[in-house]
């Protein structure tokens, strides 16, 4: 039947078509009379057209009707993952998660030091941090294992969050952390040996800053 409603479609578009033509022809011709019994006939033409097209909609494939509700949504949306806040994180685990990257030692200093910029430091943990370097400098510990990411990266982390508080302000204790800072920073990677020139000459105004602070 779908087959029939076809060829009936089909003829009826031909005949339609021709009809049309006729008529334009006719008025062309100035024969009013034949160009509107081409019209009428084109009329007719496009009604059975419609109706064997509405006919053979009925007869199509269950395969090939798609409901509104089973079309695929051209914007769907996607679930959105959850981002964990600043607040919820720790440095502790930034300097963990930067420790075990497999790049260079430069590239995970500048994701740190990226870190430290924008670290949200209260002055509890300014002290915190200042009393543990100076610790870790008396206790000549600072530079005894520059190839332990972790340690380093966490020294580094903590001299210039301290660095960044003070700010330009000469005092003894920025000073200090400075000195820190760059010796941690160089050997790190392996921009000096730990008994260069450099890192020693920094370790003595070091030295120097730490007698201030102490007195």
């Amino acid at each position: 039947m779908f087959k029939i409603l076809s060829g009936i479609f089909l003829l009826s578009g031909i005949v339609g078509v021709i009809s049309l033509l006729l008529a334009i022809f006719n008025f062309i011709k100035l024969d009013r009379i034949k160009a509107i019994k081409m019209l009428k006939f084109t009329g007719i033409s496009i009604f059975i057209l419609g109706l064997s097209a509405l006919s053979a909609s009925e007869f199509l494939p269950e395969s090939d009707k798609v409901s509104q509700e089973e079309s695929p949504k051209k914007h769907e949306e996607k679930p959105v993952a959850k981002v964990e806040s600043t607040k919820d994180a720790t440095w502790q685990g930034k300097v963990k998660e930067v420790a075990s990257f497999t790049s260079t030692p430069s590239k995970k200093f500048d994701t740190i030091e990226a870190y430290a910029k924008k670290y949200p430091a209260t002055k509890a943990e300014i002290k915190e941090f200042e009393d543990y370097i100076v610790d870790e400098y008396k206790n000549k510990k600072y530079l005894a294992d520059v190839q332990n990411n972790e340690y380093m990266l966490g020294n580094i982390f903590k001299a210039y969050v301290v660095n960044r508080y003070y700010g330009e302000e000469e005092t003894p204790i920025n000073d200090f952390v400075f000195g820190f800072y760059q010796n941690s920073n160089y050997t790190f990677k392996g921009l000096e040996s730990i008994n260069s020139n450099a890192i020693k000459y920094n370790e003595r105004q070091m030295d120097k800053a730490l007698t201030a602070i102490e007195n």
